[in-house]
């Protein structure tokens, strides 16, 4: 399982590369901006807080494949915040209002670890005696940092830090893995864990008093939770019981399944979110995947459209008004942008994600009105 999240990081390194508001969170003459690189070829932002400071990663100059986290603030542009260890690529995964940056990196041998940067950028590694392998996803503002840690070779297990010394094991629903990641501001996590036998995943919440909860699937076998905002609604992608392309492999056993995003609210559970491929398409509809929810319970994520479509991905924010939207479609003609992924909201509605800018793979903000400023 160590493999498994050394694979996880080399597809964010990898899978990148190549591939007051109105009404609450509703973009209104939407505001599009390329934050650049660190200067390298490309970049990819993972963060945004509610000032509209941004992290992820971008290439360094002269190399395609070496990256650094980056911190992007207003009148300061993008600054790389460099790596815990010489030597190490690294990957900023997510912004608190205090300018605390948490994420991962890879050093020399392959190996996976994670840290904390300060707002001074001063990095910690949150490295302890017997971690082989360890990732940061998300930081609240108390400064809980939710992850996951391997120990020697066994599976990663969803991890709660509550300082760069002291940690938590958050346990599994039944099998051997977890992965934790997202926090909220009262501690709550979302995540995914392996059943018995690991056999399938299924999304989760975590909360102190009551533990691991599973919440279910859309009626295929697994699920993974991504983000998760303070009134604990969670949201990832799911299975669902429709087949894609119409696949078997066996008598009552489907493969190749549909993934949706959903959102999951308590005493109501979880609801598909769709897609943004037509739901007609006979060559199957198209995937999606919900990665962040904000207070205002406006979700963004990227949705692959079906195969009559071109079966390319593209950035959408759902809400329970309007459905999901394709971010592209709210863009100024003539932008130069195709948004494939949206990976973070604020409370604001600002947007922070990954597309392709003139051809060039870039990190992007997006926000309806100047950051920080609450139209009246």
């Amino acid at each position: 399982m160590n493999i498994r999240i050394s694979v996880i990081s080399v597809a964010l390194l990898a899978t990148i590369y190549i591939a007051g508001c109105g009404r609450a969170g509703v973009l209104e003459d939407p505001i599009i901006e390329d934050l650049g690189t660190l200067g390298g070829d490309g970049s990819f932002a993972n963060g945004i807080n509610n000032f509209g400071s941004v992290t992820g990663a971008s290439f360094l100059a002269g190399s395609p494949v070496v990256t650094h986290a980056f911190r992007y603030v207003d009148g300061q542009g993008m600054v790389d915040v460099g790596t815990p260890v010489p030597g190490a690529q690294s990957i900023g995964m997510k912004i608190n209002n205090g300018g605390l940056i948490c994420g991962g990196y890879v050093d020399v041998n392959g190996f996976n670890g994670a840290f904390i940067a300060s707002a001074a950028l001063n990095l910690t590694s949150l490295d302890g005696p017997h971690i082989n392998d360890a990732w940061a996803w998300d930081v609240n503002d108390r400064g809980q940092i939710i992850g996951e840690t391997s120990e020697g070779f066994s599976p990663p297990r969803a991890t709660l830090w509550t300082s760069a010394t002291e940690r938590q094991d958050l346990g599994t629903l039944g099998g051997t893995f977890s992965v934790g990641r997202g926090i909220n501001e009262t501690g709550q996590v979302a995540g995914y864990s392996g059943t018995r036998n690991d056999t399938t995943s299924l999304a989760f919440r975590y909360t102190s008093s009551v533990g691991m909860v599973s919440l279910g699937t859309l009626g295929g076998p697994s699920s993974h939770g991504y983000g998760i905002n303070d009134t604990g609604r969670v949201v990832g992608e799911s299975d669902t019981v429709e087949l894609h392309h119409g696949k078997r492999s066996a008598p009552g056993i489907t493969t190749d399944r549909t993934v949706h995003a959903f959102l999951w609210t308590e005493g109501v559970g979880m609801a598909d979110l769709g897609a943004l491929s037509g739901n007609s398409s006979i060559f199957g509809r198209g995937n999606s995947t919900a990665m962040a929810i904000n207070n205002n319970s406006v979700v963004v994520g990227f949705s692959t459209l079906g195969p009559m479509e071109g079966g390319t991905k593209h950035a959408f924010r759902w809400t329970k008004e309007e459905g999901m939207i394709d971010l592209n479609t709210l863009l100024p003609i003539g932008s130069g942008w195709v948004l494939t992924e949206a990976i973070d909201i604020n409370d604001k509605g600002a947007i922070t994600g990954t597309g392709l800018h003139n051809g060039k793979r870039r990190a992007f903000r997006m926000f309806h009105h100047p950051v920080g400023v609450v139209k009246a």
